[in-house]
């Protein structure tokens, strides 16, 4: 769990970078995406299995990908922002 914790944040120096430049260009939200779906699945499998680290961890990794996501979604360029809706 620490380390799925620790494989959630790396991406932070990436999303800080894109939080100063103002802009998402040069970047894909493929990834986060991934990972989005990825701890849906496992929080989906923890409420079947009753484990309790599954789904707080997976939780976690849910709300940070929203987070990432959203950080990306609102500084791309607007031709990238209409092929995501």
């Amino acid at each position: 769990n620490i380390m799925s914790f620790i494989v959630y944040l790396v991406p932070i120096y990436t999303f800080r970078k894109i939080w100063r430049e103002k802009s998402s260009a040069g970047h894909t939200f493929v990834p986060y995406l991934v990972a989005f779906f990825s701890s849906t699945l496992w929080v989906y499998y923890g409420l079947l299995d009753r484990n309790g680290l599954i789904i707080s961890i997976n939780l976690f990794g849910c709300i940070i990908e929203i987070i990432y996501i959203s950080i990306y979604y609102y500084y791309a360029p607007h031709n990238i922002r209409i092929s995501i809706s």
